[in-house]
Parts: structure tokens; sequence; C-alpha cells
């Protein structure tokens, strides 16, 4: 009987870990006719993009929404994400979501909606903040400048003119060491309209002083603009289609299969080791895994820089989540429940919710999502599902795993959530509450291994930001052979941001290999 080869002798690229970057990665790779292996722990793809089954509703696991999603119709943008998957052949069904947000802040008893459209979200907050909107309409300016600097930039390969820089994207330069607090103090915001244009600070960072203004704009201006979209059923279906798409191009997909080692000679890494023992030679080696993990555990210390450690070491992990997943029994309306997204705290202070965020409490700033109000019939017939998601430090729940009072602890956190939400809107949910899950940042640590619960990469600042990590990106590239995809990479954390970083480099990938 001829022997079964399950691998071949050297592919061009291994990526170790199929969630959306790493997927977006070997998508661009595999249309590239490059020979491309995907290697992944679990059963299946996707990572957080994903979803379980309990009882008869099947829960979306982390998405809220894309951006750079726009078909460029009607005056939207031909949204960057779009723009990627329809070039390799990936097409899936995007919903708009109602509109952009609603937030209530108990600080100002305001219960507010954020519409989708630049010119609605002047008026709307003209409407509850009279005088503010003019200040909105100059800050959308600025953000539709530098968004039209990011693509001059972009055009110009990271290498742009700088008299064309200086004479036709300056408020990029005055505006490209300024925090989102900066820009809101300078352009004379209330404290209420600073709070109300404030309420998306969770997709990008957790504090707004620190948080670098031209990623705010670039986000905020394609979000309003363009509006925000979610896959139709879930997430878990754009992952689908992209194996698919990825096989389809030749592409080889393993799943079930751990690897638990780089191979590294003469300081240059040349394929992985999986838990098996097998050696599987590569040309290059991506991985969509926290740098940390790869240079402390599936690396050799003399084979790693002592730079590449010690900036690691000196960035900050993001958000770790606690999250409650609720199967109701009722239609959204039944209930009192009026809107897909909605945002709750006392307001927005975002320095104050970050110290918050370090001690292990029930939290007021909570973010919930139902996907029936924007899929009408998504869980059923006669029934919907909501989502609620808090953001906690990774050390906040260091000490609070003791297997005696971790259920119970979990139990007190979800009915507390519940309880703000009903007391907020009004809205009665547990009457019908006929399945409930809850995650805590210990349930991601166990699923996915990321450090201390952590999803959302590092953290972003004024000095280590999307734009600075794109600039330093080769001289970031410390091992030869090795490169990063998904959260940890270029374009940080978020759904969008994995998957252009994924695309973005493979595109460097192939250079490096002679292709593109």
């Amino acid at each position: 009987m001829e022997h079964y080869q399950r691998y071949l002798p050297e592919y061009d690229v291994i990526i170790v870990g199929a969630g959306v970057g790493g997927l977006a990665a070997a998508l661009k790779l595999a249309h590239s006719q490059k020979s491309v292996l995907l290697l992944e722990q679990h059963n299946m793809t996707g990572g957080y993009s994903s979803s379980f089954v309990r009882g008869r509703y099947e829960f979306e696991v982390s998405l809220h929404e894309l951006c750079e999603c726009g078909d460029g119709k009607d005056g939207h943008t031909y949204g960057g994400v779009r723009k990627i998957l329809d070039e390799c052949g990936v097409h899936p069904e995007y919903v708009m979501v109602p509109d952009a947000y609603r937030v209530i802040l108990s600080k100002y008893d305001i219960d507010f909606t954020m519409p989708f459209g630049i010119d609605n979200a002047i008026a709307a907050i003209e409407a509850v903040d009279p005088g503010q909107g003019p200040k909105v309409a100059n800050l959308f300016k600025l953000c539709k400048e530098i968004y039209e600097a990011l693509l001059y930039i972009q055009s110009c390969d990271m290498n742009p003119d700088p008299k064309t820089m200086a004479t036709k994207h300056s408020s990029f330069l005055r505006t490209a060491s300024y925090s989102v607090e900066d820009v809101y103090n300078s352009m004379g915001f209330s404290p209420l309209t600073k709070d109300l244009m404030s309420a998306y600070y969770g997709y990008v960072t957790r504090r707004l002083n620190e948080t670098s203004f031209t990623v705010w704009a670039l986000m905020l201006y394609l979000y309003i603009h363009d509006g925000a979209h979610i896959i139709n059923k879930t997430s878990h279906a754009l992952a689908v289609d992209i194996e698919e798409r990825i096989r389809a191009l030749g592409g080889q997909v393993e799943t079930n299969v751990h690897v638990s080692r780089l191979l590294v000679e003469n300081g240059t890494v040349v394929g992985v080791r999986t838990a098996q023992g097998e050696d599987i030679r590569a040309k290059r080696v991506l991985c969509n895994l926290a740098p940390s993990t790869v240079y402390t555990k599936m690396m050799n210390a003399a084979d790693v820089p002592e730079k590449a450690l010690k900036l690691t070491g000196a960035r900050t992990l993001g958000g770790s989540p606690f999250g409650v997943y609720l199967g109701l029994n009722a239609l959204p309306q039944e209930m009192g429940v009026t809107s897909y997204e909605f945002f709750f705290s006392e307001d927005m202070d975002t320095s104050r919710i970050y110290r918050m965020s370090k001690q292990w409490q029930v939290s007021n700033k909570v973010s919930v999502t139902c996907p029936d109000m924007a899929i009408p019939g998504l869980s059923g017939p006669d029934r919907c599902q909501m989502n609620f998601t808090c953001l906690y430090d990774p050390d906040a729940m260091r000490g609070h795993t003791d297997p005696a009072t971790y259920q119970r602890n979990k139990e007190e956190f979800a009915n507390a959530l519940i309880d703000q939400f009903e007391n907020i809107t009004k809205a009665r949910i547990r009457p019908h509450i006929e399945e409930i899950e809850i995650s805590t940042p210990a349930t991601y640590v166990h699923y996915s291994a990321t450090p201390k619960g952590n999803i959302y990469g590092y953290e972003m600042t004024v000095v280590d930001g999307i734009v600075p990590r794109t600039l330093a990106i080769h001289e970031e590239q410390y091992v030869p052979g090795l490169d990063f995809v998904g959260g940890y990479g270029r374009r940080a954390h978020g759904f969008s941001s994995s998957i252009t970083n994924g695309y973005d480099t493979a595109v460097d990938t192939l250079k490096q290999l002679g292709g593109e």
C-alpha cells in the first residue's frame, strides 16, 4: 500500500492559527498561487469568528460589527475589507445594521441614538446639544481629510512625498501626535457631546486620552459615512467562506493540529513542529498568535533577540472580556428591545472606566447587541438572542478563579448586568430567558490560549498605534522567516483590522518570496 503523505516536503508559507487574520493571509497567498499550509489546533477555523449552539440558539461569539465593508454605491466608500475579499473571490452576505449605536448615559439622563450618515449624525447631536452641531461638522471634515491623507500614504507604499503632505494633507501632519481627547478639547466640545461621540472607544482602545486621533478619525469616518455591517448568519459563515475559497485555490487547511515549536536554523525560522512530532518546512512562517506566546513557548531563548522580548514586554495587553449570551423566547419588540447595539454607562469618562476595569467588579460600562434587530428572524420565528460584553484589565481576574467561587461569581455578574439593562432601558427580558451562557477571561484562556484571556491584542496609543507600527513593521521583524498576523499585527485588534493585517502581511510575504 502506498504511504499517505499528509504534508508537502516544503511550503512557500505555513500559517499557524486560523483566526480571521490567518485566514485572510492564507487567502491572499493561495490566490497568488503560493503553496500555503494553514494549521489550526481546534476542530474548525475562524478563531473568534465563530459561533456555538445552546438548545435551539446559535450564538455569535464576538462580532459586534464590521467596518470597511461599504459597497462603493450611493456615495459610500468601497471598503477595504470588502475589496480584499472581493479580490480573492469571497463574497459573504453583508447585512448593514440599523444605526451606528444607541448610548444611554445616566449622568446626563440621556438616551441617544447615533444614526449613519455624516449629515444625520451632525443633526442628531445638534438636536440634543444645541450649538454643538457645527463643531461636530468640523470634526467630520477633519476626519475626512485624514482619511484622504491615509489613502495617499498607502498609494505611495508608505513613502509619501513630503511636499505633497505639507501642501495637501497638512491636517494629517498637524494632528498626527494628538490624542482623541486633545482634538475634542481643542474643538470645544461640551462634556455631553464629547461623551456621545466617544461610544466607539472600546473598539480601538480603553482610554481616549492616549488614543491616536489618526486611528480614531479613520474609524469614526468610515463607520458613520459608510455604515457598519455584520455577516448573515454569524461571523462563522465568513470563516467558512474563506476556508472553502482557500481550498478551492489549492491551499491546504488542516484542523486539530497543534504546533508546539518553530524550527529555527542559523537564526532563521524554516518551519514548524507539531505536537505529534511532525516537522514541516517552509520558506516563511506567519503566526496568528501573541508574539509573547511564540517567543516564550515555541522557540528556544537563544533564538529570540533580546529587543523582541523587550518590545513585547513594553506593550500593554488590551482588554479581556466578560460576556453573557441570552437565548430569549420572545421577539425583541415584545420585550421592549428596540435597538441593535446599546452602550450604557454613567458617562464616557474613559480614564475612570479604565481604572474601574482593573478591579474584578460588576462593570457599569456595558455593550449589548441584539442580532435579531439587524437580521429579523435570525434566531427563529418566535425568539431572539442578546449578547452582553464588558472589558477588564487582563490582570483583573487574578485570584478570582477558585473553583469553589468561580461559578457563583459568574452568575452574580451576569444577573447584575441583566438587572442594569432592565432598569436602564425598561425592557423586560428576564422572564423570557430560555438559554444562558457566560464567558470570562478564563474562558478565552481555555479555548484560545491567549495571554490572560486577552482578545484585543496590544493597546494602541499615540506613539504605538497603527501608523507608527506600520512605519516600523520591517524593523520589528526581529526573526528572519517569521512574521505575525491578526490582532497583534500592525493594524491591531478587531475583525476588520485583523483581516486587513492578514492581507497586508501576505503582500509583504509575497514581496519577500519574489512575488507581487
